[in-house]
């Protein structure tokens, strides 16, 4: 604005200057045509030329905005058109977002009138679609997608979870795929891909769907895409073991803590190598993954290789004590009960939940084998603000055993086992439902994955009285 202002001020100087100095300048301009004599004075005529050349310059400039006036009315309506077709596609947008499926697809109609613009406007006619319920639109707004590069990606995944609505895995697999493939490193499409892949049971193929999730680097998922790694990893060892043994047949990977030393004989070395290593893998991934140490221990063992059996398991029972791991070192041992527990009381932590955990572990072995004196020191050990249910159950035990039992004790534990909060078990992550066991799919939430050994959240305390968790019997000997 300045500028401008300034600009036109120093013409105007100049002009002034110019006009002064042609006025003082001496000077006739005569012009003779066709009988007609004209004189006037030089700077006169100067001033005549400049007007007409301004008058010429006036007139093409008005000739050419007639003309061009058609064209300039149509770019106005135009941009008008299309800034209302980008409001009316705004509109929808926010409409799809707020969950009002008739707003949506009438401005979705309304920006297919006004907007040329078929990738924009196939989106949204197809989620409107979807949100109103009509699927057999938007599979047809979502295919139309699919015939453009530039939306091909989204035109696949809007298609693969129209398939998963209908409960068509083999064809919402099939378009996860090819979304993946026009993008290696979308982990949306691979999130779908590792799903479906995981459903079907098809461990090998959801890895590398796993991986690309992984690469795309999300700290909030870094601990779940970690889990679900080492399942994987497991459940391939335990599909390679159920080919070659027998051993491990269900199909979900469920934990499986009775040992079976004789059919986890690998003949082959190299399948018995590749099992090892996924089942290495699975721990070093999630080393609390104690079905994984199991599994692999026991391959171990059945090799006749202790040494290296109890390497892994005190390693597994050192990350996440449990009972099946205290009854395997037992029989890897194959020492007496005194020495069992002392070397099992050499494995648990100074301090933290997980040592008081391994305590109670250690002190049911030893009441399982007459030891009650360091069963009472066990879990004297332990604070009672950190007994579990389990805890309190082995304490009522403890008092109801020996020479003079302590039945006001006994009732007086059982009663704070119903207050505690209740031991370790399976609980899926995403529903917390409990599981009994260790399996690949949550019963309720069909989450991939999703089931962690720890205390339960979400849950009240509950009485329980039984007392089969708070020890483990003698195993057999070997």
């Amino acid at each position: 604005m300045y500028r401008r202002l300034v600009f036109l001020v120093l013409l105007v100087l100049v002009a002034g200057a110019v006009a002064s100095w042609l006025a003082i300048q001496p000077g006739m301009l005569q012009l003779e045509w066709l009988g007609y004599n004209l004189q006037m004075r030089t700077s006169l005529g100067v001033a005549l030329l400049v007007i007409l050349g301004l008058i010429l310059i006036f007139a093409d400039r008005l000739v050419r905005g007639l003309f061009e006036l058609p064209g300039t009315m149509g770019r106005r309506l135009a941009r008008r058109r299309a800034a209302q077709g980008h409001r009316a596609l705004a509109l929808g947008m926010i409409a799809v977002s707020a969950g009002e499926p008739g707003e949506a697809r009438r401005q979705a109609a309304r920006a297919q009138r006004l907007l040329s613009a078929p990738q924009l406007t196939d989106l949204l006619s197809a989620q409107a679609a979807n949100l109103s319920g009509d699927s057999q639109a938007a599979g047809r707004y979502f295919s139309s997608l699919t015939r453009d590069p530039d939306t091909a990606f989204l035109g696949h995944i809007g298609l693969a979870r129209l398939a998963l609505e209908k409960d068509r895995n083999d064809e919402a697999l099939a378009e996860a795929k090819t979304a993946l493939a026009l993008r290696p490193k979308s982990a949306l499409a691979a999130r779908q891909v590792l799903v479906l892949q995981a459903e079907r049971q098809n461990w090998a193929a959801a890895l590398p769907a796993l991986n690309v999730m992984a690469a795309a680097d999300d700290d909030d998922e870094r601990e779940s895409l970690t889990r679900q790694r080492a399942a994987l990893n497991y459940l391939q060892a335990r599909g390679g073991l159920t080919a070659e043994t027998g051993f491990g047949d269900d199909q979900e990977g469920q934990d499986g803590q009775d040992g079976q030393d004789g059919p986890l004989t690998l003949g082959n070395a190299h399948i018995k190598r590749t099992i090892m290593n996924q089942l290495q893998a699975a721990l070093k991934d999630w080393p609390a993954f104690w079905p994984a140490a199991l599994c692999l221990a026991d391959i171990h063992l059945a090799a006749k290789e202790k040494r290296k059996a109890v390497r892994v398991l005190e390693t597994a029972f050192r990350s996440m004590p449990h009972e099946t791991i205290a009854a395997r070192l037992q029989n890897a041992w194959n020492s007496n009960e005194g020495t069992t527990v002392s070397r099992l009381s050499k494995l648990v932590g100074t301090s933290g939940d997980r040592a008081h955990h391994a305590r109670r572990i250690v002190a049911g072995v030893a009441l399982s084998n007459g030891l009650v004196g360091e069963a009472r020191r066990l879990i004297a050990e332990i604070p009672d603000t950190a007994r579990d249910a389990t805890v309190w159950r082995l304490a009522a035990m403890l008092a109801e055993s020996g020479d003079e039992p302590d039945m006001a004790a006994a009732t007086d534990a059982l009663r704070q086992a119903g207050d505690a909060r209740r031991g370790h078990c399976w609980q899926c992550t995403s529903c917390q439902l409990v599981h009994d066991s260790w399996q690949a799919h949550c019963d309720s939430c069909a989450g991939f994955a999703t089931l962690d050994w720890r205390r339960p959240d979400g849950l009240s305390p509950l009485v329980d009285t039984g007392r089969q968790s708070a020890t483990i019997s003698p195993p057999a000997k070997a």
